[in-house]
């Protein structure tokens, strides 16, 4: 018997070592009544804690036919309804399987009187994916932690149609509010999410014009704003000094890579409506390397959000 529960005992050691693997949360039960700044932290531990090597980055996406899954709103609702850090136990990443991660932060310079996140920005951690695999073109996404709260997420997709053989992630504008898509997988996989918001009874002007009411209507200290104003949309621009000091590789997770600390990565742009032009709002700095890793691919979860109800 005291073989047998000290080998259990090493079981349980290895297993939470490798976090990824195992159907229990990495984080700890604690994790959510802590302070932004250890939530961070503690997010950028697990996240760089085992980093791929660079010459065996994942490729093989998941196919058509496992990601038939996002047609049932069932399934797809847990991407709107699931309030963590950390996916779902069990559940694996259909699009945006793989990517690169690092800590961010976003600095507001120009005042257009928006409220909560939009107010004084601060630090996250921002994720370039690939919706589809293959390699291609990346979107984006950052994370705001709140001291005691779930964190606030934004998402951003490229705001133009690009060429597709061009694979550097800065040369391109992300956005929450872009043009629809005109390629058939990506129009089915905007409907499938679009359904399940709808679902839920989310309002938005069509799949790909993502809200941001949530981050207009809390700061990162917990803060409920009470009269929240939202902008229509944020634009990230990626600047000439992130693209002259990257390094270009074959994969834009080692290209991403290559960028030093303190890079200003993106130049902001913020636009109060539709048909509004964008003006200038404020800067994204890089705080850290960029780490493609299996936490980050696999565990690292981004809660969408449904829009106004």
């Amino acid at each position: 018997m005291p073989g047998k529960a000290k080998d259990a005992s090493l079981r349980r050691v290895r297993w939470r070592a490798a976090p990824w693997y195992s159907a229990a949360m990495a984080l700890p039960t604690v994790y959510n009544t802590l302070t932004a700044t250890e939530k961070l932290e503690r997010l950028w531990t697990e996240v760089a804690a085992d980093p791929y090597p660079d010459d065996s980055l994942p490729r093989q996406a998941p196919g058509a036919w496992e990601r038939r899954k996002l047609f049932s709103v069932g399934f797809t609702r847990a991407s709107f309804e699931h309030v963590s850090d950390e996916m779902p136990p069990g559940r694996a990443k259909l699009v945006h399987a793989y990517g690169t991660v690092a800590k961010v932060t976003i600095n507001v310079e120009d005042d257009h009187g928006y409220t909560g996140i939009f107010a004084a920005g601060g630090a996250a951690l921002l994720r370039f994916s690939d919706a589809k695999g293959g390699g291609k073109t990346p979107t984006l996404a950052l994370k705001f932690m709140v001291d005691g709260k779930p964190s606030l997420n934004f998402l951003a997709l490229p705001y133009r149609h690009r060429d597709p053989e061009d694979r550097d992630p800065l040369t391109g504008v992300y956005s929450n509010a872009v043009a629809p898509p005109v390629e058939l997988d990506t129009k089915a996989v905007a409907f499938a999410f679009q359904r399940t918001a709808d679902a839920l009874g989310g309002k938005r002007l069509y799949a790909v014009y993502l809200p941001l009411h949530h981050l207009a209507e809390m700061d990162s200290a917990g803060n409920t704003v009470a009269d929240a104003r939202v902008p229509d949309r944020l634009e990230l621009w990626g600047t000439a000094q992130a693209r002259e000091a990257m390094v270009s590789h074959r994969d834009w997770r080692n290209s991403l890579a290559s960028l030093p600390t303190g890079t200003q990565l993106f130049d902001l742009k913020v636009s109060s409506g539709i048909d509004e032009p964008a003006v200038a709002y404020g800067t994204v700095t890089l705080d850290s390397s960029f780490v493609a890793s299996r936490y980050g691919d696999e565990r690292l979860f981004f809660q969408h959000d449904v829009g106004p109800t």
